[in-house]
């Protein structure tokens, strides 16, 4: 149901490379109160964190997903009651709040990538060789 969820929007925003994707739609699910049973289990299974970019990852507790950019600027902005600039230290994160919402995150992005691997793979079955000529 999940999956099926996040394909649909991964299929409206072809544009997208699958990961931003991905943490587009966790975001918009977030931001938001829940409206159905997809929303309410992300709002259960996935917490918002912070760290810096010097910060290592915990010990194999899963996949962080990094939130837009604009969704950062927004929380710096709340948390420190102006704007911050792009360049800030402080980096936020999607992460699983319990066993079963890593889980669910690492699903989404394998997802994802494999989503971006089939892209990958249909673009590169359309190229030919002579694609590659230089032409004099």
């Amino acid at each position: 149901m999940i999956l099926e969820a996040f394909a649909e929007f991964l299929h409206s925003v072809p544009e997208l490379p699958a990961n931003q994707a991905l943490s587009l739609w966790l975001w918009e699910r977030l931001k938001k109160p829940p409206s159905s049973a997809v929303d309410q289990v992300i709002h259960c299974e996935v917490d918002i964190s912070s760290g810096s970019g010097r910060q290592s990852q915990r010990l194999n507790l899963g996949r962080k997903i990094r939130l837009p950019q604009e969704a950062e600027l927004l929380i710096k902005a709340q948390k420190s009651g102006a704007t911050i600039e792009t360049g800030s230290e402080v980096y936020y994160f999607f992460e699983g709040a319990s066993g079963s919402g890593i889980r669910l995150l690492n699903s989404l992005y394998e997802y994802s990538m494999s989503y971006e691997q089939q892209k990958w793979s249909r673009f590169v079955h359309g190229v030919k060789a002579s694609d590659f000529k230089i032409k004099d």
